[in-house]
């Protein structure tokens, strides 16, 4: 590895930590896997595009990539219904790879919610769910992290591929308006408009808005 490479490889870690060292694990709705929880605050994707799966193009090792990404899994795409992310070549319709899984997905995020936070940011790592170790030759050594930026000058979501890390780590950047309630009061990220009633702790009302 050359010494150009080290430091750029330095420069990305240090990035990733300080963005992480200022978040806390957030508890993911028992119901819904697109919406998760800190101290009062509500997390949700569920309603950020109108159909999923979506469909991006962007970059990825050794050319252009289609990547389907459904916070709920069941891209139609890869076999695996719990996947996240799903890769395709551009230029060929097979073979597909499994990019993330839901299952095993964490969010990390501000605990006590946007309150204490003006320019709110937040993630959702998708690791691969690992069970058999010939997966190290493609499917199961993959992760996509999806990074959050609300912006209040943006009502229709702005959603990026950011690219590939050497190798099978993939970034893709959402920039949006997402309305992150303080409270357990009700949920929605549509503009600003707030659409359900929540709880994580009630299994009546936990995951009420229908997970897409």
């Amino acid at each position: 590895m050359s010494r150009t490479s080290i430091i750029l490889s330095c420069i990305l870690i240090t990035i990733f930590l300080i963005n992480f060292s200022f978040a806390s694990l957030l508890l993911i709705d028992r119901k819904n896997p697109c919406r998760a929880y800190g101290n009062a605050s509500v997390y949700d994707i569920t309603n950020l595009v109108k159909t999923w799966p979506i469909t991006l193009d962007g970059p990825g090792f050794g050319g252009e990539y289609i990547y389907y990404w459904s916070c709920a899994g069941r891209t139609g795409i890869c076999e695996d219904t719990d996947a996240a992310v799903c890769q395709q070549r551009t230029t060929e319709l097979v073979p597909r790879w499994n990019a993330g899984n839901v299952s095993p997905q964490i969010w990390f995020g501000l605990f006590n919610g946007p309150e204490v936070h003006p320019d709110l940011t937040w993630d959702i790592v998708y690791p691969n769910y690992q069970s058999d170790p010939q997966l190290i030759y493609g499917t199961g050594i993959r992760v996509t992290v999806i990074h959050f930026i609300v912006d209040p000058k943006v009502e229709k979501p702005i959603i990026t591929v950011d690219g590939e890390l050497k190798y099978t780590e993939y970034s893709i950047t959402v920039r949006a308006l997402i309305t992150i309630i303080n409270g357990l009061n009700c949920v929605s990220c549509v503009a600003s408009a707030n659409l359900g009633c929540n709880d994580p702790y009630d299994g009546a009302t936990s995951g009420d808005i229908p997970v897409p």
